[in-house]
C-alpha cells in the first residue's frame, strides 16, 4: 500500500482528513473494468451465435435427410398395397370400436355421444384421406411417431388422427 502512496486507513482515523484517491487512477480502473466486461460480453455473444449457427446447420441437415427418407419411402411400390390392406383393417377395427362406443353411450348424455362419433368419423375419414396416407405409411415402415407428428404439424394437419 505504501508503494502507491496511499495512507493506511484505520477505524480511528478521521475520514475527512484522508486525501481522496487520484481521479486519473479511478477513471483508469473504471475504464479497465468496462473494457474487460465489454470484451467478455462480446466473446460470449460470439460463442452463443456460433453454437446457434451450428445447431441450425444440424437441424437443416436433419430436415434434408428426413425429406430424402420420405422420398425413398414414397418410391417403394409395395408399401402402397400393404398400406391399403392395413387401412382396410384399420377401418374394420374403427367400425367395431364405433359400435362399442355406441353401445356404451346409450347410458351417457347426448353431447358425449356426438363428440365420440365425430372423433370416430374423423379417424375414418383421415384414414381414407390422401393427405394422411403418407404419414400412415411412414408409421407402418417404422418412422418414430413423434417425427411423423412433427412433420404433420409443419404441413398444418391434425396430429390427433395418429392417436
Amino acid at each position: 500500500m505504501s508503494d502507491y502512496k496511499m495512507p493506511i486507513i484505520e477505524p480511528t482515523i478521521d475520514y475527512t482528513k484522508v486525501p481522496p484517491i487520484n481521479q486519473k487512477r479511478t477513471v483508469s480502473f473504471i475504464n479497465h473494468f468496462i473494457t474487460h466486461t465489454v470484451t467478455f460480453l462480446n466473446k460470449f455473444a460470439l460463442c452463443c451465435e456460433e453454437r446457434l449457427f451450428e445447431f441450425e446447420n444440424k437441424l437443416q441437415k436433419l430436415e434434408a435427410s428426413l425429406e430424402i427418407l420420405e422420398s425413398r419411402l414414397s418410391s417403394i411400390p409395395g408399401l402402397e398395397q400393404e398400406h391399403c390392406k392395413e387401412s382396410n383393417n384399420v377401418n374394420k377395427n374403427d367400425t367395431s370400436k364405433l359400435e362399442e362406443v355406441e353401445v356404451r353411450n346409450v347410458d351417457e348424455p347426448d353431447n358425449s355421444e356426438v363428440d365420440s362419433k365425430d372423433e370416430e368419423t374423423k379417424v375414418q375419414s383421415a384414414a381414407k384421406d390422401p393427405r394422411y396416407e403418407k404419414y400412415l405409411k411412414m408409421l407402418h415402415v417404422g418412422v418414430p411417431k413423434q417425427a411423423v407428428k412433427l412433420k404433420m404439424e409443419q404441413e398444418g394437419l391434425d396430429t390427433s388422427v395418429l392417436e
